[in-house]
């Protein structure tokens, strides 16, 4: 298929530049693949949204929500150049290093050996450039990376967000508390991107899942840069994926391996988590046959075959897209993704079209654009059914 094929026109009010006074006050598209069915409705009625339509009640079942609970740290320093002229650091990597992997801006003008100073304070160096290819940098005035960044350092948010230098400091303040899921792990610092289909969460819309049947477990992928990459290819499967790690515990594998024997639904908060869990599954079972991963389930044996890749870090660079527009793909697990609205031609959008579809992904996008729904990280949400017996 043609990269351009996931292309579609989007109004620029559309792209939120601002997350909403309430987390949970987001509007939630509720559409389902196997009736071609699309009905609107609010993020704070996620919880009745699943229960009608799993029946978890009706069943006496129960609902896994499998989030990533990745934290960000704030990558981005802006700086300023000993002619005044302003830029950025953006921190690829953490840890105590000799240098660090970055992106620099203006890439064209920043020389090698060049002083980087902060540009809140005059003349006060940061960083000095020690690598434009790829681009490195040390630290010139700092004990240690966490401090600088605690200090100089902004929530890294995408290139679609375009606030410009002159951001108030109240804006910020909200965003390091905004672009972060409630649930984040402070010991999983790692992610240069928030997963942000679980910034709609709240611990109240949390106690709400959790007395409804619907129980909440986490894997850890840190996201990278890469998510934002454009596809360059002009056919989508020559597009070359970037890496990325994950690490799933024998707790959660068990959890799943539960709710698989028992036919209970598994819905991904993100497409980060569900990358990570197909990931996995795909490790364990390189034919990806999910009749065969529901068998090693119902016999009690699934375990077996995961205990040997839980509680380890693990790369993936799996790519789902459809392969013609009939093409619907069938994961090794799960029943439904809760994610947000993804750019034009992005390997995001490819994924949510795989998995409910061509047609209707271009058909529930249009109502989404048609009905003002809000856009990107900061927009808002939809639960997205492909599966709904496992």
């Amino acid at each position: 298929m043609k990269t351009s094929f996931f292309n579609y026109e989007l109004p620029e009010e559309l792209i939120a530049q601002v997350p909403l006074e309430k987390r949970d006050k987001s509007r939630l598209l509720v559409c389902r693949s196997s009736t071609k069915t699309i009905s609107d409705s609010f993020f704070v009625n996620i919880a009745e949204e699943i229960n009608n339509i799993f029946k978890i009640k009706e069943r006496d079942a129960k609902v896994l929500l499998v989030a990533n609970d990745s934290r960000v740290y704030p990558a981005r320093v802006r700086i300023r150049r000993k002619t005044g002229a302003r830029g950025e650091v953006f921190l690829l990597e953490r840890g105590i290093k000799e240098f660090y992997h970055c992106l620099l801006r203006p890439k064209s003008k920043i020389k090698q050996g060049e002083i980087l100073y902060a540009d809140q304070e005059e003349l006060l160096p940061l960083f000095k450039v020690t690598n434009l290819s790829p681009p490195c940098v040390e630290l010139v005035n700092a004990n240690s990376l966490d401090e600088l960044l605690e200090k100089y350092g902004e929530m890294p948010l995408p290139p679609y967000i375009q606030r410009g230098n002159k951001q108030s400091y109240s804006l910020k303040e909200i965003d390091k508390e905004r672009y972060q899921t409630v649930y984040s792990n402070k010991l999983e610092v790692g992610s240069s991107a928030a997963p942000t289909a679980g910034l709609h969460f709240t611990p109240e819309i949390i106690e709400k899942c959790l007395n409804n049947g619907i129980d909440f477990a986490s894997v850890t992928l840190h996201v990278g840069l890469g998510t934002f990459l454009p596809v360059q290819s002009i056919n989508i499967h020559e597009h070359n994926m970037h890496e990325e790690h994950f690490i799933i515990s024998k707790n959660v594998a068990e959890k799943i391996s539960m709710y698989l024997a028992n036919d209970w639904p598994i819905i991904f908060v993100g497409t980060t988590s569900l990358r990570a869990v197909e990931s996995f599954f795909r490790v364990a079972f390189p034919k990806h046959d999910k009749n065969e991963i529901i068998k090693k389930a119902k016999e009690n044996n699934l375990n077996n075959y995961l205990s040997n890749y839980v509680d380890k870090w693990i790369a993936t660079k799996i790519f789902i897209h459809p392969q013609n527009e009939n093409d619907q793909v069938v994961p090794c697990v799960g029943n439904a993704i809760i994610t947000n609205f993804h750019q034009p031609e992005s390997t995001l959008a490819m994924l949510i079209s795989a998995l409910m579809g061509y047609q209707f992904w271009k058909e529930f996008y249009a109502h989404a654009i048609n009905k003002k729904y809000r856009f990107f990280s900061y927009g808002d949400s939809s639960l997205l059914v492909f599966g709904e017996n496992s």
